[in-house]
């Protein structure tokens, strides 16, 4: 099965480089420019969009939709990483407010959150759930899943089949940009 992963457009905490997590922050309009130029880059064989409940992620899925005349599937299990206490700040305000767990990196851990968050291997869990989840549907299926920064991380770790070391290296896809990837009919992720 074919997959569009797409990163929502920007917000307002995008331009200062904030974490988002929960945040429901809606697209600026920057953010609705690009959701606009997503739908016109996307190839036409999408059959199914799929994308994170938060306002951010709909808004970016909404373009395309209109311009397929297909629904917006809302998947829970493709929201963005809780970033708990971090939730709206940059790394400097995290680094000032919060200096022990900043410097203990628990923002690269895989099993320490930060306080009142989800750890990176949570997250890794549940995407690796929604992936199971979209096996069912047919082979012929094109979905463009529509989410966020830290899960377009943890759906690449999974399909590329990446070693835990090199979660936090590959390089953050941009605001409204997407990447091609397939999902095997078997169960690959870990």
């Amino acid at each position: 099965m074919k997959l569009y992963l797409a990163r929502h457009g920007e917000t307002d905490l995008n331009i200062d480089d904030r974490y988002q997590g929960s945040s429901d922050a809606p697209l600026n309009a920057r953010g609705r420019a690009q959701a606009e130029a997503l739908a016109a880059a996307l190839p036409p064989d999408i059959t199914r969009i799929v994308a994170s409940p938060l306002q951010r992620a709909r808004q970016t899925a909404e373009p395309v939709a209109r311009a397929r005349g297909l629904p917006v599937q809302l998947m829970a299990a493709l929201r963005e990483k809780d970033f708990g206490v971090f939730d709206g700040l940059t790394p400097a305000e995290v680094a000032e407010r919060h200096p022990v767990p900043w410097a203990e990196g628990v923002l690269t851990s895989w099993d320490r959150p930060p306080p009142g968050g989800e750890s990176t291997r949570a997250v890794v869990q549940r995407v690796s759930a929604a992936l199971d989840e979209l096996r069912r549907l047919p082979d012929d299926e094109v979905l463009l899943l529509v989410v966020h920064g830290f899960v377009v991380r943890a759906l690449r770790f999974v399909l590329d089949g990446l070693d835990e070391a090199d979660f936090f290296v590959a390089p953050r896809l941009e605001n409204a940009a997407f990447l091609v990837r397939e999902l095997p009919r078997g169960r690959g992720d870990r």
